[in-house]
């Protein structure tokens, strides 16, 4: 599949882990696993079922909280520690996806709508700042969406509308590419085009 060959296209919003940036996600579960020990599975179950990965994703508890509620089950486990194996699943984003994200602002208009959080998106522009020297991903897309500067998170419907309408947007002109399929499914109760972009596939595989 290549994007120049789909018809009426004219808006891409581009998820940003596994995407744009490559993700390690088994970094992070290895790491928490030697910090909790024989306790990990429980410890991640209790967190889940609170919700606080989700409510850091959107903004409504801080990060101060967020590392308050993973250091509570071992007094031993450092901040520090929490941080480095939360951010482990941050790779980088490959130097092809920044030319492809250039090229795409030439034919669409381009949208970033992420599912993150405070910690990971610090550290992503840190890497950015040492890298490229830009403080942040603006420059490559006309806006960028982060769930937890807006309270939203997909694969919610409300924020589908709030980029749609937003932006004046047509959702029959727009494409969605995520690697999550119930993201797209969000997505596509609002008439918007998605793709797919498996574990096997690359940007690039979609772009000349």
């Amino acid at each position: 599949m290549k994007l120049k060959n789909i018809e009426g296209i004219k808006n891409i919003i581009f998820d940003l882990g596994n995407v744009v940036l490559d993700l390690d996600t088994e970094a992070t579960k290895q790491d928490f696993k030697f910090l909790y020990g024989p306790e990990y599975k429980s410890v991640m179950a209790d967190l889940k079922e609170r919700k606080i990965f989700k409510k850091f994703e959107t903004g409504s508890i801080s990060t101060q909280t967020f590392l308050n509620e993973l250091a509570s089950y071992d007094e031993d486990i450092s901040f520090d520690e929490i941080k480095n194996a939360w951010n482990a699943m941050l790779l980088n984003i490959p130097e092809e996806n920044y030319k492809i994200l250039n090229k795409a602002k030439e034919k669409y208009r381009t949208f970033c709508l992420s599912n993150t959080n405070k910690l990971h998106i610090d550290f992503i522009y840190k890497q950015l700042e040492s890298t490229k020297g830009l403080s942040n991903l603006n420059g490559f897309f006309e806006k960028v969406y982060l769930s937890h500067e807006i309270g939203k998170r997909k694969p919610n419907e409300d924020i589908f509308k709030l980029v749609l309408e937003s932006n004046n947007l047509k959702a029959e002109e727009t494409l969605f590419i995520d690697d999550t399929e119930k993201h797209l499914v969000g997505a596509e109760s609002f008439g918007i085009n998605t793709f797919h972009l498996t574990e096997d596939m690359r940007l690039s595989d979609l772009f000349d």
